[in-house]
């Protein structure tokens, strides 16, 4: 079975833009919290662009659902998982791999952006000749089908179309906050927007510390 994003690996990177800002931004949220911090293992890592920008201040790992995603990796997650309990379980696991102290960072999309995702009848963006289509829906208000197309440009002049659905979810940040709070000793919600409401911010950061 193929899995999430494998047929828009090779198109994933001009799609999502520079990674630097937010390799120095989830740099500053471990050096703050965890100036001591060496090892690094970057769950969902996708094609490793943050991976390899901080391999300069750490020994990196990096995982990933994704066999092509690992390949173009190699060549240079949360909201999939679509109950609480599920993300319950990714919390324990990421607990078990920390050493003693140490900082689990993670981000979120929130609930409120996957509404306002699927409001929109459909986002379209166009990169290196190539065209991305995305249309956002759900049918109960908590699970989130992307229907993705990506028009290649092929050298012909011809294009080849390129199809995807990804599924996703969020909760509540309180849900969320509570099922951390049971198994780190401190988390924090850290907001990289402007609004003082961090419900309504497009993505949301975790920074949760096992006990030492």
């Amino acid at each position: 079975m193929m899995a999430v994003y494998d047929l828009l690996a090779p198109h994933y990177d001009a799609v999502t833009g520079d990674s630097a800002p937010e390799a120095a931004f989830i740099r500053d949220i471990i050096e703050r919290r965890h100036g001591r911090a060496v090892t690094l293992l970057d769950l969902g890592c996708g094609t490793g662009g943050i991976t390899a920008l901080l391999a300069g201040a750490y020994q990196v790992s990096g995982l990933d659902i994704s066999p092509a995603m690992l390949a173009v990796a190699r060549d240079q997650g949360l909201n999939h998982l679509l109950s609480l309990a599920a993300w319950e379980s990714s919390f324990d696991r990421a607990c078990e791999h920390l050493n003693r102290g140490g900082l689990f960072v993670f981000d979120i999309t929130t609930v409120s952006h996957l509404d306002q995702m699927a409001a929109e009848p459909q986002i379209v963006q166009e990169f290196a000749g190539n065209y991305l289509l995305i249309r956002v829906r759900t049918a109960d208000g908590t699970v989130f089908d992307w229907h993705i197309e990506v028009y290649e440009l092929q050298p012909d002049g011809m294009y080849r179309l390129l199809t995807q659905t990804v599924r996703l979810r969020s909760f509540p940040l309180a849900d969320i906050r509570a099922a951390l709070r049971a198994r780190f000793t401190s988390v924090e919600i850290i907001s990289d927007g402007e609004s003082a409401d961090t419900q309504r911010e497009e993505r949301i950061w975790f920074a949760c510390r096992k006990a030492a």
